[in-house]
């Protein structure tokens, strides 16, 4: 069995920081997309690092990195309501999309939290509505406030029909 290595913090934050990649990083470090991934997700829990400076300093959407996401997200072009079903009365913004996952903005939550989510698409000349279950799996907090800026979920239920409608968006 093999022990865990020992990665710096400060080394691997400094690294990203100067600007480098996210394929330099799992070279140097000798890390696969999963260990990355880890790595990302604690420093974002450990308050070291923001989800906007690791997206820009790691250019984890360019096309360099796809390897990086099992299920790549597709951005939203347009504002896309989305609402959280235990309080229909609180809604945000879907940023972005994919299979798997979902980043909201505007939508309370902590790690860990499991929400209903309906989207309506009445908006587009549309009647359909999509439901799905979402697991909180991290959030990024504005730094003035502390208020949560964007919550990224994992789609941890959704009907075949509006897995279809799921597809149909990322489309």
């Amino acid at each position: 069995m093999n022990p865990k290595r020992k990665i710096k913090a400060k080394e691997i934050i400094s690294d990203i920081r100067t600007g480098m990649a996210a394929s330099e990083l799992l070279e140097k470090y000798q890390f696969n997309a999963k260990n990355l991934r880890t790595i990302f997700q604690k420093l974002l829990e450990a308050r070291a690092m923001s989800k906007d400076e690791l997206n820009t300093h790691t250019s984890l959407h360019d096309g360099s990195t796809q390897g990086l996401r099992r299920h790549p997200r597709k951005p939203m072009v347009f504002p896309l309501k989305i609402y959280d079903g235990g309080d229909p009365f609180k809604s945000g913004t879907v940023k972005d999309v994919s299979e798997k996952g979902v980043c909201i903005e505007g939508i309370d939550a902590t790690v860990g939290d499991v929400k209903n989510f309906i989207i309506r698409f009445g908006a587009f000349g549309d009647s359909s509505t999509m439901v799905f279950e979402g697991k909180c799996r991290w959030v990024d907090r504005h730094p003035m406030t502390g208020r949560v800026a964007f919550a990224g979920f994992e789609i941890t239920y959704i009907s075949s029909l509006d897995s279809g409608e799921l597809r149909k968006l990322i489309d």
